[in-house]
């Protein structure tokens, strides 16, 4: 997965509700029960939405989309925050493995201020490098 992501989900979220009035564009949107995979459904309801299409090679770039997707819609993610039946929102970056005995991935103060603001978590998700 290239990228960050904001994911956000609840078990009674309605996405459509909040979406019919929002200027993001969801790359995703999924209901609880719906088709996940082969053999497993959605257990919540939410949306995706593209934050950064840099590469998992270049974690200092979709740090920097992320710090400027939350100080732009600083007021659409409040007003996301307080939706009935939300239960998680976070940005997901996706990088890619690297080789070697450690991979740390550092996040800077104002980024996680930003987003501690809003409510909003973070995650680091590890791809490999043709995954």
């Amino acid at each position: 997965m290239p990228g960050c992501v904001l994911r956000v989900s609840g078990g009674d979220f309605q996405p459509h509700t909040f979406l019919k009035d929002s200027g993001f564009v969801p790359c995703n949107v999924f209901r609880k029960g719906e088709r996940k995979a082969k053999d497993r459904d959605w257990d919540s309801s939410g949306f995706t939405v593209v934050v950064s299409e840099a590469s998992g090679g270049d974690f200092a770039q979709q740090i920097r989309d992320a710090a400027e997707f939350l100080r732009k819609h600083k007021e659409e993610l409040a007003r996301l925050m307080t939706c009935a039946g939300l239960e998680d929102a976070r940005l997901d970056f996706g990088v890619r493995r690297k080789d070697g005995f450690l991979q740390s991935s550092y996040l800077p103060p104002g980024l996680l201020r930003l987003a501690g603001e809003l409510g909003i978590g973070v995650e680091i998700s590890i791809y490999d490098e043709d995954g």
